[in-house]
Order: C-alpha cells, then structure tokens, then sequence
C-alpha cells in the first residue's frame, strides 16, 4: 500500500514539474513574473498562489496550463512533519552542557594570523 502511494506521488510530483516549467517560461514571456518551479512543486499554498496569478493574465495557454494542474495541486501529499512539532521536540530535549572554552588563547590568535602573513600557506 505503502509502495502504491509513493509511485503515486512521484508520477504526481513529475507532472506538475512538467506543467509548471512550462507554466514558468509562459509567465515570464507574457508577464515579466518568475516563478519557483521546485517551491510549486511542493507547496500547495505558494501552487494555488501561482495558478490564481496565471489566471489573471487571461492568457490562453497559461489557461490551459491552469487547468492541466490544478487537480494535480490537490493531489500533493501533506507534510510529514509540522515545524510546532519539532520545535516541541526541542525543547523536550536536554541541552548539553558546554564542554568547550568561550575564551580565546593568545597561541589561537596567533595561528589564525600566521597564514596571512606568510604568501607560501597559500599554495
């Protein structure tokens, strides 16, 4: 079942990429607008975005193209993971403590001005 659906969604994915670069070429020919093709690709908002703008111009082609992905548009699978979600996982964790020295040597300042000094750490 599993297998199914990402075959699905990767004939779905290849669709709307093909529709929606050449939905870039015409946008820019027609309107001086370009799009991000991968963002479209991926995102059903900025997509829905796209295709109203490409109905605005009331160009032909851009119609047509409008209509070739607006069902695939609603065919994008969902995000698997939301951004609360992680963010929640974050902070759940313990932050480890710090092992490390803030404070800078006097042999670290010097190493990193040596090679801007010396023309052979160059080569």
């Amino acid at each position: 079942m599993m297998k199914d659906s990402t075959k699905n969604e990767v004939l779905v994915n290849a669709e709307a990429f093909t529709i929606a670069t050449q939905m870039y070429v015409r946008l820019r020919r027609v309107c001086g607008r370009v799009i991000d093709v991968m963002y479209l690709v991926n995102n059903q908002d900025y997509a829905r975005h796209v295709l109203e703008m490409a109905r605005l111009t009331c160009d032909p082609e851009l119609e047509r193209l409008v209509a070739r992905l607006s069902p695939l548009v609603e065919l994008y699978a969902e995000p698997v993971s939301s951004i609360a979600g992680h963010k929640e996982a974050l902070h759940k964790e313990p932050l480890p403590e710090a092992s490390y020295s803030m404070e800078v040597t006097e042999e670290e300042i010097y190493q990193a001005q040596v090679p801007h000094h010396y023309i052979g750490a160059l080569r």
